[in-house]
């Protein structure tokens, strides 16, 4: 498939789970395993937006261990607009007996089979003009030798490739999120919920401004129990374990602003 048609394909995707099987077959094309889209702007949240094609097991032990902290091809993409490969960012070793968190990072990934990746940041601006930092790692099996010899050759091909899927994801979310949708940690579209009534937003906004229920009692004039019950019923909405969790996914999601 040329760079033409690869592109015409991808803006032909009208679903993230079709834009999804595009580029996995776009990654096998140019001989990657696998690939993973990770919302890098969160730098508080041990588990970012993502999506992809790793398996289960890479991506719960790289959660787990925390890893999103120490990567330092993360690190990078944060501050870059270039495409980079693994190899080109240093993973300097600790002083003492433990390992850095780069060497981990790095090990982790040689454990389970990906001896080289490409990465490409992507910064943009949502629906509402926050500024987002996001990646696309393509995670290699094969040779080495393989490796460089593809990317010495198509790396801007498929720098440019990805700029049209990742604009084009942006522009999903964005229409799901017009909906009434919206996305899971694990990038999954959850039709079914109800949309955040006015109230629950509203109390949410002032959750995250720091106001206790109290506060936004007064300032709303409803009683306390009725701001908790609001509370309540927006943590369920969004699958959320208490209020601050409830207030970042809110926040994240675009469904309240600060």
């Amino acid at each position: 498939m040329g760079l033409e048609e690869t592109i015409g394909r991808i803006e032909g995707c009208n679903s993230i789970d079709e834009l999804k099987h595009t580029l996995q077959l776009i990654t096998e094309s140019f001989g990657f395993s696998a690939y993973n889209f990770f919302d890098t702007g969160a730098t508080h949240r041990d588990v970012p937006f993502f999506m992809g094609t790793l398996r289960d097991d890479f991506l719960r032990g790289y959660i787990d261990n925390k890893l999103l902290a120490l990567d330092p091809c993360v690190s990078r993409a944060r501050r870059s607009n270039t495409p980079f490969t693994w190899s080109e960012v240093p993973v300097v070793p600790s002083a003492g007996i433990r390992k850095s968190g780069a060497q981990k990072t790095m090990e982790f990934a040689y454990d389970h089979g990906y001896r080289e990746g490409f990465i490409v940041p992507f910064h943009f601006s949502d629906a509402i003009g926050r500024l987002n930092s996001s990646l696309i790692v393509f995670f290699w099996s094969d040779t080495l030798q393989r490796f460089r010899f593809l990317i010495s050759r198509r790396k801007f091909d498929l720098h440019i490739i990805m700029i049209y899927w990742a604009q084009r994801a942006v522009d999903l979310v964005g229409e799901k999120f017009r909906d009434g949708a919206r996305f899971t940690e694990r990038g999954a579209v959850l039709q079914e919920q109800q949309p955040l009534s006015d109230r629950e937003r509203e109390v949410l906004s002032w959750a995250a401004r720091g106001k206790s229920a109290l506060d936004t009692a007064d300032i709303m004039k409803l009683s306390e129990e009725t701001v908790k019950t609001h509370v309540r019923n927006a943590l369920k909405k969004l699958d959320a374990n208490n209020k601050t969790h409830g207030v970042t996914k809110a926040i994240y999601l675009g469904l309240i602003d600060v």
